[in-house]
């Protein structure tokens, strides 16, 4: 089974079904697996689905490739399936890394090989699609974070979920020991009843960025607007 989304922001994504496609005139379609059996102590039940902003965050990006990703070396974090990493390569990233814990990084080679991206392989002649790899960084780890390196742009897709505080303002550090001082930061958060056990992430930011500024995503549907969190940080 397939729950699809067809050029809009829809949210609310089904955990019922085996994948999710996304579709946009930009890129075609992304299609990635949900882990519906959860298998093994020790995993995070969260990287093995999609959540309800990443749809926003994928046609986010779809309309504002060349102010984002084209050309631009990205990394998501927290990317569970990896659908917004995956778009970013397919709207002509020159290299995408889609990250999570150690333990969770087979669900992303599996969607990143689906969708014709292999991570030793470079793009095809001709493909305005970068390259994909896949890498463990947890949050805070910081020689999973040299190994990751420097990039252009860090994408957050509903990463925050009620985290103790110390891990989220572990989040917030590793945006900032990954973008380049000239990149920048895209965190698309729904606040909903949750926002009071996030604070912390957000008070960190407020001391490694700039002020944010809040960036509006076409499609969105009037319940879910306000909230729906999407910020583009720049670092002090």
């Amino acid at each position: 089974m397939t729950g699809a989304c067809t050029g809009t922001a829809a949210v609310k994504v089904d955990h019922t079904v085996d994948s999710i496609r996304f579709e946009h005139p930009s890129i075609g379609e992304v299609t990635v697996r949900q882990d519906l059996e959860f298998r093994g102590e020790g995993r995070d039940a969260t990287a093995r689905l999609c959540w309800d902003a990443a749809f926003p965050m994928a046609q986010f990006l779809c309309e504002h490739a060349e102010d984002t990703v084209r050309g631009r070396d990205v990394v998501e974090l927290g990317a569970g399936p990896g659908l917004p990493g995956l778009v970013a390569a397919k709207l002509g990233a020159s290299r995408v890394t889609l990250t999570d814990l150690p333990s969770e990084l087979e669900l992303l080679r599996t969607n990143a090989s689906f969708n014709g991206f292999g991570e030793e392989d470079e793009a095809d002649e001709g493909s305005s699609s970068g390259r994909v790899d896949v890498a463990a960084c947890t949050w805070g780890d910081e020689a999973q974070m040299s190994a990751v390196g420097k990039r252009d742009v860090v994408v957050c897709s509903d990463v925050l979920y009620g985290h103790h505080a110390d891990v989220a303002r572990a989040l917030a550090r590793t945006m900032r020991g990954l973008v380049r001082d000239d990149g920048i930061c895209l965190v698309a958060y729904f606040s909903r009843e949750k926002l009071m056990h996030d604070l912390a992430f957000f008070e960190e930011c407020d001391l490694l960025f700039e002020d944010p500024v809040q960036r509006t995503v076409a499609g969105v549907d009037e319940e879910d607007k306000e909230d729906l969190w999407f910020f583009e940080y720049r670092p002090k």
